[in-house]
């Protein structure tokens, strides 16, 4: 990409008085501010009182896995609410190669597995993976393959690939190397989240290693990923160099599962060594048993500038109180509020209703907080997401935990931070790097209509990397 000269005219801005101003961009920055005269060799852009925003950051994405989900067939709620939905989505499918399923839930088949699979799918190697991430299903031919495939593997990553029922348990890293003779499209995911406004994000796959940071260049250095990325995951991450502010080394990536807590000690040791390494960390939780469990290694380790909780999707009222003693950030994702409340409306005991996925309560603790998405996971539109914060609304019009809800002027800025600093919302300022989006309304017109449909332009470092279709004219 080439640096663009731009001017924006008429745009509103966060702060604003109530009047539009203008926007110079030059050499990737923001230049200046104000009452500013064309001087005919820019591109103006009239933004006709739209609002003029950061750049979105999304700081909890699995951008690879948001990337195949493209190449996917949805196979639980809410496209597929049944066994039999299931059973027509399946066989509606043309082809005979490998059929990627994803989204999958209990509530459309408490038991699905290989043989389910073997008698009601269609006859070709199938594997699908549960909404969490952590489950892959597969058929009778599709196990064949996978272990043709580990045949080389070592015995105990052969072992992790191998049932009796088809339900592989934490095996996406190895699944992914033995199936993926060609990458997903990395690049129409990123245009996808360059048409939300997205310009930054931080990927929390815990997988990620040195190779994803070298794949990671190549993108980018290609053009197919348009955004800046900050790489969570493995420790040996630690030794990468950051790309300017491209991409940068983020937090080590813990993962826990409460069925399967590591050492307790075991935690503490890797707490210290990122710590050491002036690396924070980031640990996943989404039970009130791993809230408990990281909160205290944390308190035994000792905490460091940028550690943070991972979705905390069961904060009960005791340990509020405990996040904000130990200086912890909190990266959430109110989308789920939407995306599952009626599940968990149906599920959960609704004392504990308003302990999910909390924004108020955390904000008026004290607490930082920012949001992510959690794509492919979740609906990766971050105006889902505010929206979601707002309304706390269910798919079907009930409110979940609505004491939770904050206003758009607290909403909006969970998805301006810096990728390294997520607590701290950007603004649009001089000497900026001009990482911008651009809406056909003002505040008061997203307000009353929170959409992705008003991103009119994506602009990273002074490129355009989205426009919209019907965008007017600009002038040179």
């Amino acid at each position: 990409m080439t640096e663009q000269t731009l001017l924006i005219t008429n745009a509103s801005l966060l702060a604003d008085s109530g009047s539009p101003t203008n926007i110079a961009i030059s050499g990737g920055c923001i230049t200046a501010i104000g009452q500013i005269a064309a001087t005919g060799t820019e591109r103006v852009i009239d933004a006709k009182g739209g609002l003029l925003i950061p750049g979105l950051h999304d700081h909890h994405v699995h951008l690879i896995s948001y990337a195949a989900s493209l190449e996917s067939v949805r196979c639980g709620p809410p496209e597929v609410l049944s066994e039999q939905a299931l059973i027509q989505t399946l066989n509606n499918q043309p082809g005979k190669r490998w059929l990627r399923g994803i989204g999958y839930h209990e509530s459309v088949l408490p038991n699905l597995d290989r043989d389910w699979l073997d008698s009601n799918g269609p006859d070709r190697p199938i594997r699908i993976q549960h909404r969490s991430g952590r489950l892959w299903v597969l058929n009778s031919q599709a196990l064949k393959i996978i272990e043709d495939a580990a045949a080389n593997l070592a015995r105990h990553e052969q072992q992790r690939l191998t049932s009796g029922d088809g339900r592989l348990y934490d095996v996406d890293e190895l699944l992914g190397s033995l199936m993926r003779p060609e990458p997903p499209p990395v690049d129409i995911a990123s245009q996808k989240l360059a048409a939300f406004g997205i310009t930054g994000i931080n990927d929390m796959t815990p997988s990620n290693d040195s190779d994803t940071w070298n794949w990671f260049t190549e993108l980018q250095a290609s053009g197919q990923l348009l955004q800046k990325v900050r790489l969570s995951g493995r420790p040996e991450l630690t030794n990468s160099t950051d790309r300017g502010d491209h991409l940068t080394v983020g937090e080590t990536k813990v993962h826990l599962h409460d069925s399967s807590l590591p050492d307790f000690h075991e935690l503490v040791e890797i707490i210290n060594t990122s710590h050491q390494r002036n690396r924070p960390v980031a640990v996943h939780c989404v039970t009130e048993i791993e809230l408990v469990f990281t909160l205290s290694a944390f308190s035994t380790a000792g905490t460091h500038l940028g550690d943070r909780i991972e979705h905390a999707s069961v904060v009960p009222p005791a340990l509020i109180e405990q996040l904000h003693e130990l200086g912890l950030g909190v990266v959430t994702q109110p989308n789920f509020i939407h995306e599952r409340g009626d599940a968990y409306l149906k599920d959960i005991d609704s004392k504990e209703h308003s302990y999910l996925y909390r924004c108020g309560s955390l904000i008026d603790a004290g607490i930082p907080v920012a949001f992510g998405t959690d794509l492919p996971f979740g609906n990766p539109d971050p105006w889902a997401a505010i929206k979601a914060a707002i309304s706390r609304e269910t798919a079907s019009g009930e409110h979940l935990g609505i004491s939770e809800g904050i206003n758009l002027d607290t909403a909006l800025p969970m998805f301006l931070g810096d990728l390294s600093q997520p607590f701290e919302p950007r603004s649009i300022a001089l000497g900026q790097p001009a990482d911008c989006c651009l809406l056909d309304v003002p505040l008061k017109g997203m307000a009353s209509d929170l959409s992705s449909a008003h991103v009119r332009m994506t602009i990273r470092d002074g490129d355009t990397i989205y426009t919209r279709d019907s965008l007017d004219k600009t002038s040179r």
